[in-house]
């Protein structure tokens, strides 16, 4: 009598044990933010959710005990049988929708893309199939806009390239024909050139100089990291074959440059990256006043997935509001007489620093110098 006490006793938990389960899984199924719908072998729903009746506008009382193809565009019963017995010969979590096209059917007969995950559930009566179905409809519909403006911008970019054929060749033909001009009226008509008249086409001439500098620095802006190659950089090699670049202009304003924290050994695009260094360092030796020998440190610190660098001088500095004005192109704070450029380099900067992953900006007080910070990610191997 003690043994048979003992062993209905323990059949007894078991069976509360299971109750409680089942009670755990009943509300677990409820409470999912998305339908889930139980059916066994044969395809018989046994249990729904709330979120169900909301998706597919049938009530509970209509869908249990009837078969799970009632949910299916009637076109597609064949193809679902044959993936149903697949999953039944080999039960394991299947996912469908996300590489293929999976639509669902609801009560008014409405078609509308999902994506479902199939999961073998164990039960007493053997194995059955947890359905947890998405509808993704918007996510179908934010796709095909997002692939319609990747078109556009494909469409822009070649109207852009375009552009630059243009401007390389039809733009700068003109230019060099005044030029040519100019030259030949200095030449053979030196005679009825006068001084006013010589005045006036210097300056024809200057003009014609700076816009024929212009379009060739737009086309270097357009052009930019278009061969781009990712490769190992050292950046102290590319500080140092700047300097000889600058040689001539470091030896004229005397400026100082030194390199205050050990640079990195990194990859990135070898070519934009000397560009980026040049363009900050160039800026720190012009603008500074005439006679100021400028003083530039140049640094860099690892952060959380980044390397930051810094380029700090002694020049005239710059007002806060203009701290984002001057990396857009053609944006110039001073006159053209008294420092030269054509406000593409900075434009350049950061077009360099966004294309590795990064930023530049700049902190700075007007008289106190400026300090060119920008960011670089730290790409693997």
């Amino acid at each position: 009598m003690f043994l048979i006490w003992k062993k209905a006793n323990i059949l007894n938990k078991l069976e509360v044990n299971m109750e409680i389960a089942q009670e755990n899984f009943r509300i677990g199924v409820e409470s999912a933010p998305y339908a889930l719908i139980l059916s066994d072998e044969t395809g018989r729903i046994t249990q729904v959710n709330f979120q169900t009746e909301k998706l597919y506008g049938y009530t509970s009382e209509e869908l249990i005990g009837k078969n799970i193809e009632m949910l299916i565009p009637k076109e597609l019963h064949k193809h679902y049988r044959h993936d149903s017995e697949s999953f039944f010969t080999s039960p394991a979590v299947v996912s469908l929708g996300i590489d293929d096209e999976v639509y669902a059917n609801t009560k008014n007969g409405a078609w509308f893309p999902v994506e479902i995950v199939l999961t073998p559930i164990t039960t007493q009566n053997g194995i059955s199939v947890l359905a947890s179905v998405t509808d993704v409809t918007s996510r179908k519909a934010n796709e095909a806009i997002i692939k319609n403006q990747v078109k556009e911008l494909q469409l822009k970019n070649q109207e852009l390239e375009h552009f630059n054929y243009i401007a390389s060749h039809d733009l700068q033909e003109p230019l060099r024909t005044v030029s040519n001009y100019i030259m030949l009226l200095e030449e053979d008509y030196p005679e009825q050139i006068n001084d006013e008249i010589r005045m006036h086409l210097s300056t024809m001439n200057s003009a014609v100089s700076r816009m024929s500098q212009l379009v060739r620095s737009l086309l270097d802006f357009g052009r930019l990291g278009k061969n781009r190659k990712l490769s190992l950089t050292d950046c102290c090699s590319i500080i140092t074959n700047v300097k000889a670049d600058l040689n001539g202009l470091i030896k004229q304003t005397n400026a100082v440059i030194t390199i205050v924290d050990d640079m990195p050994v990194l990859y990135a695009y070898e070519t934009e990256m000397r560009q980026l260094f040049q363009n900050l360092i160039n800026n720190a030796i012009k603008f500074t006043d005439k006679d100021t020998a400028p003083q530039i440190n140049i640094g860099c610190k690892k952060t959380k997935g980044f390397y930051e660098f810094y380029v700090s001088d002694n020049g005239i500095g710059i007002d806060p509001k203009h701290f984002n004005d001057i990396f857009h192109i053609f944006q110039r704070l001073n006159k053209n007489e008294d420092y030269e450029g054509y406000g593409i380099g900075l434009a350049n900067c950061r077009k360099i620093a966004e294309m590795h992953g990064g930023e530049i900006w700049v902190e700075s007080e007007l008289g106190k110098g400026s300090t060119f910070k920008f960011k670089i990610l730290n790409f693997k191997a």
